[in-house]
Protein backbone atom coordinates (compact mmCIF):
# COMPACT_ATOMS: atom_id res chain seq x y z
CA UNK A 1 0.00 0.00 0.00
CA UNK A 2 1.34 3.41 -0.96
CA UNK A 3 1.70 5.99 1.77
CA UNK A 4 0.68 9.57 1.19
CA UNK A 5 2.35 12.59 2.72
CA UNK A 6 0.72 15.10 5.04
CA UNK A 7 2.19 18.01 6.94
CA UNK A 8 2.28 17.74 10.73
CA UNK A 9 -0.53 20.31 11.01
CA UNK A 10 -2.73 18.19 8.75
CA UNK A 11 -2.04 15.04 10.75
CA UNK A 12 -2.79 16.86 13.99
CA UNK A 13 -6.11 18.09 12.59
CA UNK A 14 -7.10 14.54 11.56
CA UNK A 15 -6.14 13.16 14.96
CA UNK A 16 -7.98 15.91 16.83
CA UNK A 17 -11.14 15.37 14.78
CA UNK A 18 -11.25 11.71 15.82
CA UNK A 19 -10.06 12.32 19.38
CA UNK A 20 -12.71 14.94 20.05
CA UNK A 21 -15.42 12.38 19.24
CA UNK A 22 -14.38 10.39 22.31
CA UNK A 23 -16.13 11.12 25.63
CA UNK A 24 -13.85 13.04 27.98
CA UNK A 25 -11.34 13.86 25.24
CA UNK A 26 -13.22 16.78 23.66
CA UNK A 27 -10.77 19.39 24.91
CA UNK A 28 -7.44 17.63 24.32
CA UNK A 29 -5.06 19.75 22.23
CA UNK A 30 -1.77 19.27 24.03
CA UNK A 31 0.25 16.93 21.80
CA UNK A 32 2.72 17.26 18.97
CA UNK A 33 3.55 15.33 15.85
CA UNK A 34 7.18 14.31 16.17
CA UNK A 35 9.38 13.30 13.23
CA UNK A 36 11.31 10.07 13.73
CA UNK A 37 14.87 9.79 12.50
CA UNK A 38 14.46 6.02 12.14
CA UNK A 39 11.13 4.65 10.98
CA UNK A 40 9.11 2.70 13.52
CA UNK A 41 6.65 0.19 12.09
CA UNK A 42 7.11 1.86 8.72
CA UNK A 43 6.18 5.35 9.93
CA UNK A 44 8.42 8.42 10.02
CA UNK A 45 6.40 10.20 12.72
CA UNK A 46 4.76 9.63 16.07
CA UNK A 47 2.74 11.58 18.61
CA UNK A 48 4.09 12.98 21.85
CA UNK A 49 1.49 13.57 24.53
CA UNK A 50 2.24 16.66 26.57
CA UNK A 51 -0.50 17.00 29.21
CA UNK A 52 0.32 14.97 32.34
CA UNK A 53 -3.02 16.00 33.90
CA UNK A 54 -5.20 14.59 31.10
CA UNK A 55 -6.96 11.27 31.54
CA UNK A 56 -4.76 8.30 30.56
CA UNK A 57 -7.67 6.98 28.49
CA UNK A 58 -7.30 9.97 26.15
CA UNK A 59 -3.59 9.30 25.79
CA UNK A 60 -4.31 5.69 24.82
CA UNK A 61 -6.96 6.78 22.31
CA UNK A 62 -4.57 9.38 20.88
CA UNK A 63 -1.88 6.76 20.36
CA UNK A 64 -4.34 4.34 18.74
CA UNK A 65 -5.64 6.99 16.34
CA UNK A 66 -2.07 7.90 15.40
CA UNK A 67 -1.19 4.25 14.76
CA UNK A 68 -4.08 3.94 12.32
CA UNK A 69 -3.02 7.08 10.45
CA UNK A 70 0.63 5.93 10.39
CA UNK A 71 -0.47 3.08 8.13
CA UNK A 72 -1.37 5.56 5.40
CA UNK A 73 0.53 8.79 5.97
CA UNK A 74 4.12 9.95 6.31
CA UNK A 75 5.54 13.40 6.92
CA UNK A 76 7.14 14.88 3.80
CA UNK A 77 10.86 14.26 3.49
CA UNK A 78 13.05 17.06 4.78
CA UNK A 79 14.86 19.17 2.21
CA UNK A 80 18.56 18.26 2.03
Amino acid sequence: MQRHTKEASELKALILADLHKEPGCEHVTDFVIQRLETKENGANWTVKYLDPNQDKVCETILINIARMLQLNFDLPERAS
